[in-house]
């Protein structure tokens, strides 16, 4: 039987890839769905445990989805805007994905503000944004980080044991010196 930090096995594989997969924000801000991608081409019958997708926090602008705007500034901004959007990600996902799989944390910002911010004052300002966000979200934190420590089944298990022996088998004779 495996222990129960091998549990954590997904979410940490979904974390590491998360960093990995990081491209300075220029196409993937939201990579959690080329995350979901790699997990399933690395283990393709494994059915997605939980998904955690941590986010920057978002600034919405008045003029942002306002039609009447046609400079070419505001035209490439939104075309910026669209190619960087983390919430179509979200969006997609959350429809997607069973009940209970997926969760996107990701703070309204009343300022926008930049990631290379270092004023200690915008960076307090960030934590108490933080801090209100998670308090409002606490029942949707407490869900995934329930879900998160689930133990296996016994059935899980003995399913994960044998999966492990055939792959560490794959490829060799049946009848084999080893």
């Amino acid at each position: 039987m495996k222990s129960r930090n091998e549990s954590y096995f997904h979410a940490v594989t979904s974390i590491c890839l998360f960093f990995y997969l990081q491209d300075g924000g220029l196409l993937i801000n939201n990579p959690s769905a080329l995350a979901i991608h790699e997990c399933k081409c690395l283990w393709p019958n494994t059915p997605l445990q939980c998904v955690v997708s941590l986010g920057t926090g978002r600034y919405e602008t008045e003029g942002k989805n306002n039609a009447t705007y046609t400079s070419l500034k505001t035209k490439l901004t939104n075309v910026i805007s669209s190619a960087t959007d983390t919430e179509e990600v979200h969006t997609m996902l959350d429809a997607l994905l069973p009940p209970n799989t997926y969760f996107r944390f990701n703070p309204h910002l009343n300022e926008d503000i930049q990631l290379n911010e270092n004023r200690k004052e915008k960076l307090n300002q960030l934590q108490t944004e933080g801090t209100r966000y998670l308090e409002r979200n606490d029942e949707k934190l407490k869900k995934a980080a329930e879900i998160l420590v689930q133990d296996k089944t016994t059935f899980q298990s003995v399913n994960d044991w044998i999966k492990c022996k055939s792959d560490m088998y794959d490829g060799l004779p049946r009848l084999s010196k080893l």
